[in-house]
Protein backbone atom coordinates (compact mmCIF):
# COMPACT_ATOMS: atom_id res chain seq x y z
CA UNK A 1 0.00 0.00 0.00
CA UNK A 2 1.39 3.60 -0.89
CA UNK A 3 1.20 6.15 1.29
CA UNK A 4 1.29 9.70 -0.18
CA UNK A 5 0.66 13.09 1.95
CA UNK A 6 -2.52 10.51 2.90
CA UNK A 7 -5.17 12.03 5.02
CA UNK A 8 -8.08 10.93 7.30
CA UNK A 9 -10.69 10.48 4.16
CA UNK A 10 -9.81 9.04 0.75
CA UNK A 11 -8.85 11.28 -1.69
CA UNK A 12 -12.13 11.50 -3.97
CA UNK A 13 -14.21 12.17 -0.45
CA UNK A 14 -11.47 15.28 -0.08
CA UNK A 15 -11.84 16.31 -3.17
CA UNK A 16 -15.76 16.62 -3.41
CA UNK A 17 -15.70 17.98 0.33
CA UNK A 18 -12.98 20.62 -1.19
CA UNK A 19 -14.95 21.42 -3.77
CA UNK A 20 -18.14 21.90 -2.42
CA UNK A 21 -16.31 23.96 0.32
CA UNK A 22 -14.82 26.25 -2.87
CA UNK A 23 -18.74 26.82 -4.06
CA UNK A 24 -20.10 27.77 -0.62
CA UNK A 25 -17.26 29.75 -0.24
CA UNK A 26 -17.70 30.96 -3.68
CA UNK A 27 -21.26 31.91 -3.26
CA UNK A 28 -20.60 33.49 0.26
CA UNK A 29 -17.67 35.83 -0.80
CA UNK A 30 -20.19 38.15 -2.50
CA UNK A 31 -23.21 38.14 -1.01
CA UNK A 32 -21.64 39.13 2.09
CA UNK A 33 -20.15 42.14 -0.24
CA UNK A 34 -23.74 42.94 -0.78
CA UNK A 35 -24.99 43.24 2.46
CA UNK A 36 -21.75 45.63 3.65
CA UNK A 37 -22.33 48.01 0.74
CA UNK A 38 -25.94 47.81 1.59
CA UNK A 39 -25.34 48.95 5.38
CA UNK A 40 -22.79 51.29 4.57
CA UNK A 41 -25.13 53.18 2.04
CA UNK A 42 -28.53 52.95 4.63
CA UNK A 43 -25.73 54.42 7.03
CA UNK A 44 -24.53 57.05 5.33
CA UNK A 45 -26.26 60.69 5.44
CA UNK A 46 -29.05 60.96 2.72
CA UNK A 47 -26.88 64.06 0.79
CA UNK A 48 -24.45 61.09 0.68
CA UNK A 49 -23.88 58.99 -2.42
CA UNK A 50 -22.18 55.57 -2.05
CA UNK A 51 -24.48 53.92 -4.53
CA UNK A 52 -21.54 53.00 -6.70
CA UNK A 53 -20.05 51.06 -4.10
CA UNK A 54 -22.57 48.73 -5.07
CA UNK A 55 -20.66 48.36 -8.48
CA UNK A 56 -17.49 46.24 -6.70
CA UNK A 57 -20.05 43.14 -5.69
CA UNK A 58 -20.42 41.83 -8.80
CA UNK A 59 -17.08 42.51 -10.05
CA UNK A 60 -16.14 40.77 -6.85
CA UNK A 61 -18.24 37.49 -8.18
CA UNK A 62 -16.48 37.04 -10.81
CA UNK A 63 -13.48 35.90 -8.96
CA UNK A 64 -15.50 33.09 -7.40
CA UNK A 65 -18.12 32.49 -8.86
CA UNK A 66 -20.09 30.61 -12.17
CA UNK A 67 -21.40 32.91 -15.30
CA UNK A 68 -25.03 32.19 -14.02
CA UNK A 69 -23.87 33.04 -10.14
CA UNK A 70 -22.50 36.58 -12.02
CA UNK A 71 -25.74 37.32 -13.49
CA UNK A 72 -27.57 36.69 -10.35
CA UNK A 73 -25.75 38.37 -8.14
CA UNK A 74 -25.72 41.37 -10.84
CA UNK A 75 -29.60 41.30 -10.48
CA UNK A 76 -29.73 40.86 -6.92
CA UNK A 77 -27.30 44.09 -6.42
CA UNK A 78 -29.36 46.11 -8.94
CA UNK A 79 -32.55 45.13 -6.90
CA UNK A 80 -30.72 46.10 -3.37
CA UNK A 81 -29.23 49.53 -5.53
CA UNK A 82 -33.25 50.10 -6.28
CA UNK A 83 -34.88 48.97 -3.13
CA UNK A 84 -32.11 51.51 -1.04
CA UNK A 85 -32.81 54.74 -3.78
CA UNK A 86 -36.11 53.95 -2.98
CA UNK A 87 -35.55 54.11 1.14
CA UNK A 88 -33.79 57.34 0.22
CA UNK A 89 -36.10 59.00 -2.02
CA UNK A 90 -33.63 59.11 -4.82
CA UNK A 91 -35.31 56.62 -7.23
CA UNK A 92 -35.64 58.63 -10.43
CA UNK A 93 -33.03 60.62 -10.27
CA UNK A 94 -30.03 60.78 -12.53
CA UNK A 95 -27.16 59.78 -9.92
CA UNK A 96 -29.31 56.37 -9.17
CA UNK A 97 -30.13 55.60 -12.62
CA UNK A 98 -26.44 55.74 -13.45
CA UNK A 99 -25.53 53.50 -10.54
CA UNK A 100 -28.10 51.03 -12.13
CA UNK A 101 -26.31 51.44 -15.60
CA UNK A 102 -22.94 50.96 -13.67
CA UNK A 103 -23.72 48.04 -11.85
CA UNK A 104 -25.21 46.63 -15.42
CA UNK A 105 -21.83 47.23 -17.23
CA UNK A 106 -19.46 45.96 -14.47
CA UNK A 107 -22.05 42.74 -14.44
CA UNK A 108 -21.63 41.97 -18.27
CA UNK A 109 -17.97 42.63 -17.98
CA UNK A 110 -17.33 40.03 -15.13
CA UNK A 111 -19.72 37.57 -17.17
CA UNK A 112 -17.02 37.49 -19.46
CA UNK A 113 -13.98 37.72 -17.01
CA UNK A 114 -15.73 34.92 -14.89
CA UNK A 115 -16.05 32.83 -18.23
CA UNK A 116 -12.44 32.99 -19.51
CA UNK A 117 -11.59 32.13 -15.92
CA UNK A 118 -13.40 29.08 -15.67
CA UNK A 119 -12.64 27.96 -19.24
CA UNK A 120 -8.78 28.44 -17.87
CA UNK A 121 -9.94 26.69 -14.47
CA UNK A 122 -11.33 23.48 -16.96
CA UNK A 123 -8.15 23.55 -19.06
CA UNK A 124 -5.28 23.78 -15.67
CA UNK A 125 -7.98 20.68 -14.20
CA UNK A 126 -7.11 18.57 -17.57
CA UNK A 127 -3.02 19.72 -17.79
CA UNK A 128 -3.17 18.32 -13.81
CA UNK A 129 -5.36 15.13 -14.81
CA UNK A 130 -3.32 14.41 -17.32
CA UNK A 131 0.24 15.07 -15.64
CA UNK A 132 -1.38 12.49 -12.27
CA UNK A 133 -1.79 9.82 -15.04
CA UNK A 134 1.74 10.17 -16.63
CA UNK A 135 3.17 10.46 -13.09
CA UNK A 136 1.15 7.11 -12.16
CA UNK A 137 2.44 5.70 -14.87
CA UNK A 138 5.88 5.87 -13.96
CA UNK A 139 5.82 5.88 -10.27
CA UNK A 140 3.17 2.66 -9.90
CA UNK A 141 1.87 2.08 -6.12
CA UNK A 142 3.18 -0.46 -3.72
CA UNK A 143 1.34 -3.73 -4.13
CA UNK A 144 0.44 -4.67 -0.51
CA UNK A 145 1.76 -8.28 -1.75
CA UNK A 146 3.98 -10.04 -3.56
CA UNK A 147 4.42 -13.63 -3.20
CA UNK A 148 6.00 -14.12 0.00
CA UNK A 149 6.67 -10.85 0.87
CA UNK A 150 3.93 -7.96 1.83
CA UNK A 151 4.79 -4.28 1.40
CA UNK A 152 3.91 -0.85 2.41
CA UNK A 153 5.49 2.33 0.73
CA UNK A 154 5.92 5.71 1.03
CA UNK A 155 6.61 8.75 -1.00
CA UNK A 156 7.14 12.58 -0.07
CA UNK A 157 7.94 14.57 -3.62
CA UNK A 158 9.85 17.92 -2.40
CA UNK A 159 7.26 19.60 -4.68
CA UNK A 160 3.83 19.72 -2.85
CA UNK A 161 1.82 19.78 -5.56
CA UNK A 162 3.89 16.86 -7.64
CA UNK A 163 3.48 13.21 -6.44
CA UNK A 164 7.15 12.08 -7.81
CA UNK A 165 10.48 13.20 -8.28
CA UNK A 166 13.92 12.26 -8.43
CA UNK A 167 13.41 9.10 -5.87
CA UNK A 168 12.18 6.03 -7.76
CA UNK A 169 11.02 2.34 -6.81
CA UNK A 170 9.19 -0.76 -8.32
CA UNK A 171 8.34 -3.70 -6.61
CA UNK A 172 7.67 -7.10 -9.40
CA UNK A 173 7.07 -10.77 -8.65
CA UNK A 174 9.42 -12.52 -11.00
CA UNK A 175 10.43 -16.22 -11.81
CA UNK A 176 13.41 -15.64 -9.76
CA UNK A 177 11.22 -14.23 -6.65
CA UNK A 178 9.98 -10.65 -5.68
CA UNK A 179 12.57 -8.40 -7.24
CA UNK A 180 12.30 -4.51 -5.60
CA UNK A 181 14.30 -1.41 -6.91
CA UNK A 182 14.38 1.93 -4.80
CA UNK A 183 16.48 4.76 -6.41
CA UNK A 184 17.76 8.17 -5.90
CA UNK A 185 18.72 10.56 -8.88
CA UNK A 186 21.05 13.22 -9.26
CA UNK A 187 18.54 16.66 -9.53
CA UNK A 188 15.22 17.63 -9.17
CA UNK A 189 12.52 18.71 -11.30
CA UNK A 190 11.22 16.94 -15.12
CA UNK A 191 15.23 16.05 -16.17
CA UNK A 192 15.44 13.77 -12.75
CA UNK A 193 11.97 12.35 -13.45
CA UNK A 194 12.79 11.59 -17.11
CA UNK A 195 16.12 9.66 -15.91
CA UNK A 196 13.68 7.86 -13.60
CA UNK A 197 11.36 7.02 -15.86
CA UNK A 198 14.58 5.53 -18.32
CA UNK A 199 15.49 3.39 -15.36
CA UNK A 200 12.16 1.72 -14.07
CA UNK A 201 11.47 1.05 -17.85
CA UNK A 202 14.52 -0.86 -17.70
CA UNK A 203 14.48 -2.84 -14.48
CA UNK A 204 10.81 -3.79 -15.15
CA UNK A 205 12.05 -5.37 -18.77
CA UNK A 206 14.98 -6.92 -17.04
CA UNK A 207 14.01 -8.03 -13.60
CA UNK A 208 11.86 -10.47 -15.84
CA UNK A 209 14.61 -11.74 -17.95
CA UNK A 210 17.79 -11.75 -16.24
CA UNK A 211 18.26 -14.78 -13.95
CA UNK A 212 20.80 -13.50 -11.75
CA UNK A 213 21.46 -10.28 -10.07
CA UNK A 214 24.83 -9.67 -11.83
CA UNK A 215 23.28 -9.21 -14.65
CA UNK A 216 20.62 -7.29 -13.41
CA UNK A 217 23.21 -4.70 -12.38
CA UNK A 218 24.93 -4.55 -15.49
CA UNK A 219 21.59 -4.28 -17.20
CA UNK A 220 21.17 -1.25 -14.60
CA UNK A 221 24.64 0.29 -15.21
CA UNK A 222 23.84 0.19 -18.93
CA UNK A 223 20.82 1.76 -19.55
CA UNK A 224 21.96 4.51 -17.00
CA UNK A 225 25.06 4.67 -19.13
CA UNK A 226 23.36 5.32 -22.72
CA UNK A 227 20.61 7.88 -21.35
CA UNK A 228 23.80 9.90 -19.98
CA UNK A 229 25.01 9.56 -23.30
CA UNK A 230 21.57 10.64 -24.99
CA UNK A 231 20.99 13.84 -22.42
CA UNK A 232 24.46 14.71 -23.51
CA UNK A 233 25.37 15.07 -19.70
CA UNK A 234 27.39 11.93 -18.90
CA UNK A 235 29.40 13.26 -16.04
CA UNK A 236 26.39 14.52 -14.21
CA UNK A 237 23.44 11.70 -14.63
CA UNK A 238 23.61 9.17 -12.24
CA UNK A 239 21.57 7.31 -9.63
CA UNK A 240 21.97 5.75 -6.83
CA UNK A 241 20.11 2.93 -6.23
CA UNK A 242 19.57 -0.51 -4.22
CA UNK A 243 17.89 -3.88 -5.94
CA UNK A 244 16.46 -6.70 -3.45
CA UNK A 245 15.88 -9.88 -4.86
CA UNK A 246 13.85 -12.21 -1.98
CA UNK A 247 13.50 -15.59 -3.57
CA UNK A 248 11.61 -18.47 -1.87
CA UNK A 249 14.18 -19.80 0.29
CA UNK A 250 14.74 -17.58 3.67
CA UNK A 251 17.48 -15.18 2.03
CA UNK A 252 17.79 -11.86 0.77
CA UNK A 253 19.94 -10.72 -2.14
CA UNK A 254 21.00 -7.48 -2.08
CA UNK A 255 23.07 -5.25 -4.37
CA UNK A 256 23.89 -2.28 -3.69
CA UNK A 257 24.66 0.99 -5.76
CA UNK A 258 26.43 3.94 -3.63
CA UNK A 259 22.94 3.84 -1.81
CA UNK A 260 22.10 4.33 1.77
CA UNK A 261 22.25 0.82 3.88
CA UNK A 262 18.83 -1.16 4.05
CA UNK A 263 17.72 -1.75 7.43
CA UNK A 264 16.94 -5.27 8.36
CA UNK A 265 13.89 -5.68 11.31
CA UNK A 266 14.28 -8.43 13.17
CA UNK A 267 13.07 -9.08 17.05
CA UNK A 268 13.03 -6.27 17.82
CA UNK A 269 16.37 -4.35 16.67
CA UNK A 270 17.24 -2.53 13.54
CA UNK A 271 20.24 -3.86 11.91
CA UNK A 272 22.23 -2.06 8.62
CA UNK A 273 22.87 -4.37 5.99
CA UNK A 274 25.86 -3.11 4.86
CA UNK A 275 28.69 -4.53 1.96
CA UNK A 276 32.11 -4.88 2.77
CA UNK A 277 32.68 -2.79 -0.29
CA UNK A 278 30.83 -0.17 -1.22
CA UNK A 279 29.08 0.01 -5.07
CA UNK A 280 29.35 2.94 -6.92
CA UNK A 281 26.29 4.67 -8.08
CA UNK A 282 24.54 4.26 -11.32
CA UNK A 283 26.32 5.13 -14.43
CA UNK A 284 30.22 5.23 -12.60
CA UNK A 285 30.25 1.07 -13.22
CA UNK A 286 33.19 1.87 -15.63
CA UNK A 287 35.53 3.05 -12.84
CA UNK A 288 35.01 -0.12 -10.41
CA UNK A 289 37.95 -2.29 -10.74
CA UNK A 290 35.36 -5.34 -9.63
CA UNK A 291 32.01 -6.14 -10.20
CA UNK A 292 29.06 -5.45 -8.05
CA UNK A 293 28.96 -6.82 -4.83
CA UNK A 294 26.14 -9.24 -3.53
CA UNK A 295 25.36 -9.21 -0.03
CA UNK A 296 23.38 -12.31 1.35
CA UNK A 297 21.48 -12.64 4.44
CA UNK A 298 18.96 -14.51 6.07
CA UNK A 299 15.53 -13.40 5.93
CA UNK A 300 12.81 -15.41 7.87
CA UNK A 301 8.89 -15.80 8.73
CA UNK A 302 8.33 -12.27 9.87
CA UNK A 303 11.72 -10.18 9.15
CA UNK A 304 11.04 -6.93 7.43
CA UNK A 305 13.64 -5.04 5.93
CA UNK A 306 13.41 -1.21 5.05
CA UNK A 307 14.56 0.36 1.73
CA UNK A 308 14.96 4.32 2.14
CA UNK A 309 16.55 6.98 0.01
CA UNK A 310 18.84 9.88 1.71
CA UNK A 311 15.76 12.28 1.81
CA UNK A 312 15.01 10.42 4.81
CA UNK A 313 18.04 10.65 6.91
CA UNK A 314 19.54 14.11 5.29
CA UNK A 315 16.32 15.56 6.80
CA UNK A 316 17.50 18.06 8.79
CA UNK A 317 15.63 20.22 11.79
CA UNK A 318 16.53 23.92 12.63
CA UNK A 319 19.46 23.08 14.53
CA UNK A 320 20.96 21.28 11.64
CA UNK A 321 20.63 17.83 13.38
CA UNK A 322 19.93 15.18 11.23
CA UNK A 323 16.74 12.94 10.70
CA UNK A 324 18.35 9.51 13.16
CA UNK A 325 16.42 7.21 11.21
CA UNK A 326 17.95 4.60 13.02
CA UNK A 327 17.57 5.46 16.82
CA UNK A 328 13.48 6.45 15.98
CA UNK A 329 13.10 2.65 14.30
CA UNK A 330 14.36 1.28 17.96
CA UNK A 331 10.56 2.65 19.35
CA UNK A 332 8.58 1.67 16.36
CA UNK A 333 9.62 -2.49 15.72
CA UNK A 334 6.53 -3.08 17.07
CA UNK A 335 4.36 -1.34 14.89
CA UNK A 336 2.74 -2.92 11.67
CA UNK A 337 3.95 -1.69 8.89
CA UNK A 338 1.25 0.64 7.53
CA UNK A 339 1.23 2.13 11.27
CA UNK A 340 5.30 2.39 11.20
CA UNK A 341 5.02 4.23 7.80
CA UNK A 342 2.55 6.80 9.35
CA UNK A 343 4.16 7.44 12.12
CA UNK A 344 7.58 7.45 10.26
CA UNK A 345 6.11 10.09 7.90
CA UNK A 346 4.33 12.49 10.79
CA UNK A 347 7.78 12.16 12.80
CA UNK A 348 9.78 13.01 9.77
CA UNK A 349 7.66 16.07 8.91
CA UNK A 350 7.98 17.12 12.16
CA UNK A 351 11.63 16.89 12.61
CA UNK A 352 12.15 19.08 9.13
CA UNK A 353 9.81 21.97 10.70
CA UNK A 354 6.79 20.66 8.49
CA UNK A 355 9.51 21.46 5.30
CA UNK A 356 9.64 18.90 2.28
CA UNK A 357 14.14 19.26 1.91
CA UNK A 358 13.71 16.79 -0.69
CA UNK A 359 12.24 13.46 -2.24
CA UNK A 360 11.76 11.17 0.10
CA UNK A 361 11.04 7.20 -0.64
CA UNK A 362 10.81 4.47 1.84
CA UNK A 363 9.63 0.81 1.24
CA UNK A 364 9.02 -1.92 3.77
CA UNK A 365 9.10 -5.88 2.55
CA UNK A 366 8.04 -8.15 5.32
CA UNK A 367 8.08 -11.92 4.93
CA UNK A 368 4.70 -13.36 6.26
CA UNK A 369 4.90 -16.46 4.03
CA UNK A 370 7.61 -19.55 5.33
CA UNK A 371 9.67 -20.70 2.68
CA UNK A 372 9.07 -23.65 0.44
CA UNK A 373 11.00 -26.27 1.08
CA UNK A 374 12.97 -28.20 -1.83
CA UNK A 375 11.97 -31.15 -3.15
CA UNK A 376 13.48 -34.40 -1.63
CA UNK A 377 13.84 -37.81 -4.18
CA UNK A 378 12.02 -40.67 -3.86
CA UNK A 379 13.70 -44.01 -3.87
CA UNK A 380 13.25 -45.99 -6.85
CA UNK A 381 9.88 -48.23 -7.17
Amino acid sequence: MLVQERTHMPRARRAVGEAAYGATIGILVPLVALVVSAVLVLWAPSHTRFGPVFAAVPALAAATCTVTGIACTGLLTSLTSLLVAWLHGWLLDAPSLGTIICIAAVSLAAMWAGSVRLRREQELADVRLIAETAQRVVLRPVPERLGPVRLNGLYLAAHHRARIGGDAYECLETAFGVRVLIADIRGKGLPAVDAAAALLTCFREAAHTERSLDRLAKRLEDSTQRYARTAGAFSECFATAVVVEIPTEEVVRIVHFGHPRPLLLRSGCSVPLTPSVSGLPLGFGDLAQAGHQLVTTPFRLGDRILLYTDGVTECRADDGTFYPLLRRLQRWTGLTGAALLDTLREDLLRHGGGRRQDDAALILVERVDAAIPAPTARPAG
